[in-house]
């Protein structure tokens, strides 16, 4: 089964970060063929430090990572398609998952959200010219969303992490924190603005 995944890199590495968490995930947990098309390879490029910024096709961790250029070339749409965080699909690929003969499972994936609201969005249709459904894919804290994106083993490798005293120092110095005696110590993440 091969998927599309689209990403349109608006701001501060959200966009790509979390197409790229999927994309591999798909790819290492469950041996799917995945192509993750960013618009902004140079963005890409900063959170996958052996990535090429100027490539237009490149292999990652066993995703195809491509250029996804202004001027759009053809080609066959993959069985499903992700459309991420509301950006709009190249006119010519809409058509030819429109006007083409097989079945693909279209998403529009949106931003994690624990509003009330989300529960009742979360899976429904949005008809498409052509008569094609686009179904939102909303993740979320519920059982009625899309749930979290998590590794299998994220929460083994965390518990070991927070288990090892000299992992967790080693890291902190790294990343240029001296950490307290006694002290609570949080990460906080916030836009410069």
């Amino acid at each position: 089964m091969k998927w599309d995944i689209f990403c349109s890199v608006v701001d501060n590495f959200g966009d790509i970060g979390v197409t790229w968490r999927l994309a591999r995930q798909l790819v290492a947990e469950h041996g799917l063929h995945v192509r993750l098309w960013v618009d902004d390879v140079a963005a890409f490029a900063r959170i996958c430090p052996q990535a090429s910024p100027d490539a237009s096709e490149q292999l990652q961790l066993g995703v195809e990572v491509r250029h996804w250029h202004s001027q759009w070339q053809p080609v066959e749409p993959a069985d499903v398609v992700i459309e991420a965080f509301a950006c709009e699909l190249p006119a010519a690929y809409v058509r030819a998952i429109t006007e083409g003969k097989r079945r693909i499972l279209w998403l529009n994936l949106e931003y994690l959200s624990a509003e009330d609201w989300v529960s009742g969005c979360h899976g429904l249709p949005s008809l498409q010219s052509g008569g094609v459904q686009k179904y939102f894919f909303f993740p979320g804290f519920t059982e009625s969303t899309g749930g979290l994106l998590r590794e299998a083993g994220l929460l083994t490798q965390r518990q070991d992490f927070v288990a090892n005293e000299q992992a967790r120092q080693q890291f902190l110095r790294s990343i240029g924190v001296e950490p307290i005696a006694g002290a609570r110590l949080m990460s906080l993440f916030t836009y410069e603005s």
